[in-house]
């Protein structure tokens, strides 16, 4: 009986775009022990519920496989399979590749233990991790960057390195292009790089 022209259109503020430099602010004021898991996020385009479902079987040679996801449901943490429903296989950058390789050697569990696992062998929660995050950014002055940035972050580095809109898909585990596109966030430093080819 009534249309309302793009009524049904939900548009959210484009999320700003988190610099390696202010990624590098930000982990100087985390603890230590969440560095690996923020570089690995953001080497994966990870989500955090990505990143929670890690185990350490799902590293070999530079890659990692995603196949899981830990969601929340009210008070309680779940295991499911990924957002899309597939399993995908994701090669991390080559610096990030030699420092997960140096942690697993360093703890050598193998099989389905947790890819991060907390001081009683458990995995880490997803509220440790973001309120490592919040505080941290507060103190670096860059507290308008919140976790999910990095997955932002990482694919838009993956299509300013040259990733066609199906690469980047396929890295960010995207069905549609309109969802990669979300992330491809053109920064303004790039203006001069394109101006110029």
């Amino acid at each position: 009986p009534c249309q309302i022209d793009r009524a049904g259109s939900v548009k959210h503020a484009e999320r700003p775009y988190l610099s390696p430099d202010d990624l590098a602010r930000i982990l100087a004021h985390m603890p230590t022990k969440w560095h690996l898991p923020v570089l690995v996020m953001h080497g994966a385009a990870l989500r955090l519920g990505e990143l929670l479902g890690l185990q350490r079987r799902d590293y070999r040679d530079g890659v990692l496989t995603i196949e899981r996801q830990i969601i929340r449901v009210g008070s309680e943490e779940i295991e499911t399979g990924t957002k899309t429903g597939v399993a995908a296989r994701v090669d991390l950058p080559p610096s990030v590749a030699a420092l997960l390789e140096v942690y697993l050697a360093s703890a050598p569990v193998i099989g389905k233990a947790p890819m991060f696992p907390g001081p009683d062998g458990a995995r880490f929660t997803g509220g440790a991790i973001s309120q490592a995050w919040r505080k941290a950014a507060r103190k670096a002055g860059l507290s308008e960057y919140r976790l999910y940035d990095l997955r932002h972050a990482s694919l838009t580095m993956a299509a300013q390195a040259g990733g066609t809109t199906r690469e980047v898909m396929a890295r960010g585990r995207h069905s549609t292009a309109r969802a990669a596109l979300i992330y491809q966030h053109a920064a303004e430093e790039r203006s001069g790089a394109i101006a110029a080819g």
